[in-house]
């Protein structure tokens, strides 16, 4: 199964976000998307997933119109409902809500749930919030996962054992994920292939090979040297 997006087009009132995007993205493959703030990511990402209409063009499944119970959940940067539900509460529901729930022990080991399983989800803090989001984007199981900043507000170590669990996801299940995220030092080998935005338009593109032998005199070294030439900034200023 592959995911076409062609010619998409967004807008908000008179200003265009996304204009004329067009990608595909494929099971078994991971995908980084890269750009500073208000490049038109997380719009992108909230039109894959249903969760934002869009103007002009298609996105389409194994060639057809999308259907309306898509194979793909977007992880929010932020988890904010059920504030009154425990952790452990709020994992029981969403469990419930699926046949056949995706297996989330190592999952859950890895992100420390147990930790703060008995706290109110309107205590916990954003990090904690950030690792319910992601188990229950993963325990939804579905082939298409659309990761919004997964690495923040973790540990080194946290961020490596995540990383390896992403691409076990990809190589051993097939799965299709893509993440928007600019802190990718040490993690790049777990990219397939990566789209830079820059004013709601791909300005580069390419899979992690391309893109370092096209780039090959970098300041910085690996992704962060081709996003600095491409843009002329660094990973820490997309976030400012």
């Amino acid at each position: 199964m592959s995911l076409t997006v062609e010619n998409l087009t967004k807008k908000y009132g008179n200003k265009t976000v996304l204009n004329n995007i067009t990608a595909t993205f494929k099971e078994g493959k991971c995908y980084l998307l890269l750009g500073e703030n208000g490049s038109g990511k997380s719009t992108l990402a909230r039109c894959l997933s249903g969760d934002e209409p869009y103007h002009e063009g298609s996105i389409y499944f194994h060639e057809n119109a999308a259907p309306s119970d898509k194979p793909i959940i977007l992880q929010y940067q932020t988890f904010d409902s059920y504030p009154y539900l425990k952790v452990k509460e709020v994992i029981k529901l969403f469990r419930k809500l699926v046949t056949k729930p995706f297996d989330t022990d190592e999952l859950e080991e890895i992100l420390d749930i147990s930790s703060f399983a008995n706290t109110l989800m309107k205590n916990t803090s954003g990090g904690q919030r950030k690792a319910v989001s992601i188990l229950v984007a993963f325990l939804l199981h579905k082939p298409y996962i659309l990761l919004d900043e997964p690495f923040a507000d973790l540990d080194l170590h946290k961020k490596q054992r995540l990383a390896a669990f992403l691409q076990q996801q990809v190589q051993q299940n097939n799965q299709c994920l893509v993440i928007i995220s600019h802190e990718i030092a040490g993690l790049e080998e777990i990219f397939d292939y990566i789209y830079i935005l820059k004013n709601g338009t791909f300005i580069e593109q390419g899979s992690n090979t391309e893109l370092l032998q096209k780039y090959p005199h970098n300041v910085f070294p690996g992704l962060s040297g081709v996003y600095f030439e491409v843009t002329g900034k660094t990973l820490k200023e997309m976030t400012g």
